[in-house]
């Protein structure tokens, strides 16, 4: 048996089958272990990455739409760039991992775009300056970034300690959270962690979402990017739009710029937008979002666990937004910037002076001339940041050196004796010097600022604050301070979570927190920098040299004067002058008085606006995209305030240029007809004190359209006196209201309708004398001037005034032609009208600046005193020619000085319109 058995087996293994037969066997053993491999062992884990392995429908960026001057030249337009971004792509063991993994990526990838010399973008609303942590936002938006800081639901439902929660606490609170370590990272790299981190953080259901880093990056960053992409865990390159602007700072107050949607934004804005969408954020880049952003596409894909897109199923292409057309000509846009930077230049010229002298004053002891000394302009240096005082501190030149020792012993000086003053010395306020009064000053609103002297808890009526707050105080900052900590007005939380009960204890921590504050925070190094300089102990001229050794001048370039100035053969006063008239640094720059100015130039025949321009403006490139906050800080802290449109939201009194409404009323009331006339002899004496006219020896006897022409005030006192009688006697909230109606009818104390965020203007409600002349409470804009002559120069058509022309799809077909809109009429005789416009006429005449340009300039000017120490503002407004209006001209310089500025500056205007050499 057993041997059959054997036989068998031997001719089974010499069959020829038998090959076939094992190949089979061990196939199917092979399929057997991978079947049981695939469903027993690790059947779990292949079901779980089949069901994470999800389908999604995601949105397809649309391509934003173009923006075009009236004649068709580009001012707005997408680019595509390489972007650094971000996104929530990695597994990790534990919450710890996952922080040091991404914190580690962003920081190694923000140290690769340093070193190629590429910039970082960051919009994080915590900036760090100067050693000091503080907010780029206020409000309610700085409101609702706490809210969304704490995870809370609303503004409402945060504490009170949480509202009034500082910068520096607040990004401690997101140093811990996201696990980033000052120990590790510096200052400006967790600044920049944090904020992409709190981004991903709120997006994180959808971890697919990549977030910007840093925009337009050279090709060594992206090289950079790639071959480490084994240790930047999430970190990309993409190709993406930057929005660009081919004017830049001309065209910026009008266009505004574009960025990374906010949750405000979102909240208000609907469904349509992604929390890492693009958006118009101002001008017309924000209001005309629906027209420019188009439509979004979708993909419908599948991504599997960490959001990376594994496989498109379909998708639906993006319609790009619409083509905007404005009504603005970019080349007068652009002369007329230039016309007010150059006439800036020239009024800085000509009242600098190398003295020390601030003022002149005339034979009755006023302010006759206000100088720009060499010594200020030293300062503004160093005040508006041209000159950093962080690079001083850690320069090794000599002048640098000079510069910081002298600083460092006035320092030393200036702590010792505020500590002494404050412990022992006791001194009353107006018994102190200038600069020690500064210094005090200095101490009292930092303390204010920082909630530890915390004004809601003040009784303002109570006598020893009464008596700090009023000229020629008497009271010490050590009494006010001793006993606002007696009165609960001091918040010593602030300071130190010990309860103290003896008053001295309190006020020893309090003054050594003041001490502690004041030896790090650079804006008082600047209060002690104005009198190092007017002492001379930090000279003009190692400021000066310190511009070209700093890196704000270019020691190269053709204009500079480094070299003469090294080798003393300029002096530093003759190097301010060369570089302020040669425009090297701009008034813009030095943000002195004056340093700003604003025009609109409309076309009275349709309302439409054909130049609209604030200086100084800013670059919207810069900001465009995501926002540079490092750029932005600096905007922000320019005293000269680029980033407020003066055409819009800056308002002053009008002055004379409102005589053009008192005449309008007295005339249509009945109060005074063409002919009738108002002897002036200098003063207007039905009241006392008895109001001056302008020309202190008079006018004479003068009809209304020669006191439009000679801009008398006393004729115009008359017309505020009259409409203010009522019942026989004098009421002058009844002479406003009249005067307030009829601002509003003409156009002028209304808001102008246009496209962009405009301020709201306010006539005078007091003073019916001083508001016949423009003075009293007005508040207008450049706008509402040019709004105001355009009502004039059409014989009463007020127009909702617009920016914009047209609104094509991106092949040029005409969607919607929009034109400016009539708000009312103005229906008047029109002997009044011809009595205005022929002052205005008689006027503009007057005006050499003007006439000798022939072109039939109708015109007002005006100028507006806010301060007696400081230069007045200067006006005009105008139309031309007279006969039949084409071009309607309104002008502000604020701390111009005089109308005769206005007036060159409009000349200016005119000759940029008509092609005038």
């Amino acid at each position: 048996m057993m041997k059959e058995i054997f036989d068998y087996i031997l001719s089974l293994l010499k069959s020829r089958i038998f090959p076939l037969v094992l190949v089979f066997v061990i196939l199917v053993s092979i399929l057997i272990t991978r079947l049981f491999n695939l469903q027993i062992i690790n059947g779990n884990s292949y079901v779980s990455n089949l069901n994470s392995s999800i389908q999604k429908d995601m949105s397809v960026t649309a391509t934003r739409g173009r923006i075009f001057d009236k004649n068709g030249v580009l001012l707005a337009f997408n680019d595509l760039a390489y972007a650094v971004t971000i996104s929530d792509s990695g597994s990790y063991s534990s919450v710890s991992a996952k922080n040091k993994s991404i914190n580690s990526s962003i920081d190694k990838a923000l140290d690769i775009i340093e070193k190629n010399n590429d910039e970082y973008t960051n919009d994080f609303p915590i900036v760090y300056e100067n050693g000091v942590y503080s907010y780029n936002v206020e409000g309610t938006t700085l409101l609702r970034f706490i809210r969304d800081s704490y995870g809370v639901a609303s503004i409402a439902a945060l504490t009170d300690e949480q509202k009034s929660v500082s910068a520096k606490d607040l990004f401690d609170y997101y140093l811990d959270k996201y696990e980033v370590s000052l120990d590790d990272y510096s200052v400006e790299h967790a600044l920049v962690i944090v904020n992409l981190r709190r981004y991903m953080s709120a997006n994180s259901y959808n971890r697919y979402m990549s977030f910007t880093i840093a925009n337009e990056v050279s090709d060594a960053t992206m090289a950079a990017i790639m071959e480490n992409s084994d240790e930047l865990v999430g970190i990309q390159v993409e190709e993406k739009y930057i929005r660009r602007y081919t004017y830049g700072k001309y065209v910026s107050q009008i266009l505004g710029y574009t960025g990374t949607i906010s949750s405000t934004e979102l909240e208000e804005m609907g469904d349509q937008y992604e929390s890492n969408d693009v958006i118009g954020k101002s001008g017309i880049e924000a209001s005309l979002e629906s027209e420019l952003a188009g439509t979004k596409g979708s993909q419908t894909v599948y991504v599997d666990t960490v959001g990376r897109i594994t496989q498109v199923i379909s998708e639906k292409d993006a319609t790009a937004g619409n083509d905007v057309y404005l009504t603005i000509d970019v080349n007068l846009q652009k002369a007329t910037y230039d016309a007010i930077e150059n006439e800036l230049v020239s009024i800085l010229s000509s009242h600098l002076t190398s003295g020390t002298t601030k003022y002149s004053y005339n034979s009755s002891g006023e302010v006759s001339n206000v100088f720009v000394t060499a010594n200020e302009v030293y300062y503004a240096f160093v005040d508006n940041n041209l000159i950093s005082l962080n690079q001083i501190a850690n320069s090794d030149t000599e002048t640098a050196k000079n510069v910081y020792n002298a600083f460092l012993s006035k320092k030393a000086q200036v702590l010792d004796w505020v500590r002494s003053e404050l412990t022992t010395g006791n001194t009353g306020y107006s018994d102190l010097s200038k600069e020690e009064q500064s210094y005090i000053w200095y101490i009292y609103t930092m303390l204010k600022t920082e909630g530890v002297f915390n004004s809601n808890n003040v009784d303002t009526s109570d006598d020893i604050y009464s008596r700090w707050i009023g000229d020629n105080s008497n009271v010490s900052l050590q009494s006010l301070l001793t006993y606002g900590i007696s009165k609960n007005w001091i918040d010593m939380s602030k300071l130190t979570d010990e309860k103290y009960t003896s008053l001295q204890e309190s006020y020893d921590v309090l003054v050594n927190y003041i001490i502690s504050a004041l030896d790090t925070d650079t804006s008082f190094y600047k209060e002690m920098y104005e009198y190092l300089i007017s002492e001379g102990s930090v000279s003009g001229h190692d400021l000066c040299l310190l511009l070209y050794e700093q890196g704000y001048l270019d020691p190269n370039a053709d204009n500079s004067r480094y070299q003469e100035l090294l080798n003393g053969s300029m002096s530093a006063y003759d190097f301010i002058s060369y570089v302020i008239s040669n425009k090297v640094i701009t008034p813009g720059e030095l943000a002195l008085e004056p340093c700003s100015g604003s025009a609109v130039v409309t076309d009275p025949n349709s309302g439409n606006i054909l130049a609209l321009v604030s200086y100084p403006s800013y670059d919207n490139n810069k900001l465009s995209g995501t926002i540079d906050s490092k750029y932005y800080n600096q905007l922000v802290t320019d005293n000269a305030s680029p980033l407020l449109n003066r055409a819009t939201q800056s308002f002053i009194a009008p002055g004379s240029t409102y005589k053009l409404v008192s005449s309008i009323v007295g005339l249509n009331t009945g109060l005074i007809s063409t002919s009738s006339t108002f002897y002036c002899g200098g003063s207007f004496d039905l009241v006392t004190p008895a109001p001056k006219c302008w020309q202190t020896w008079g006018h004479g006897s003068e009809s209304v359209t020669e006191a439009i022409r000679d801009s008398c005030n006393v004729f115009f006192y008359n017309i505020g006196y009259q409409l203010a009688m009522k019942n026989g006697s004098y009421n002058s909230t009844y002479g406003t209201s009249i005067l307030q109606n009829y601002s509003d009818m003409l156009g002028l104390s209304t808001t102008a309708g246009i496209e962009i965020e405009e301020g709201t203007p306010q006539a005078s409600s007091t003073d019916s004398i001083a508001s016949a002349i423009g003075q009293g409470t007005h508040k207008y804009s450049t706008l509402n001037l040019a709004r105001y002559v355009t009502t004039l120069a059409t014989s009463g058509t007020v127009y909702n005034m617009t920016l914009v022309d047209k609104i094509t799809d991106p092949d040029g077909n005409v969607i919607r032609d929009n034109s400016a809109t009539v708000n009312n009429k103005v229906e008047l005789n029109s002997s009044i009208w011809d009595a205005v416009h022929t002052g205005m006429q008689l006027a503009g005449a007057s005006y050499s600046g003007v006439n000798k340009l022939n072109l039939k300039i109708a015109a007002k000017t005006g100028t507006a005193q806010e301060k007696k120490t400081s230069p007045d503002h200067a006006q005009m407004i105008s139309y031309a020619p007279y006969d039949n209006p084409q071009v309607c001209v309104a002008v502000t310089i604020q701390n111009g000085y005089t109308s005769g500025n206005a007036i060159a500056l409009s000349a200016d205007i005119y000759k940029a319109y008509y092609g005038i050499e």
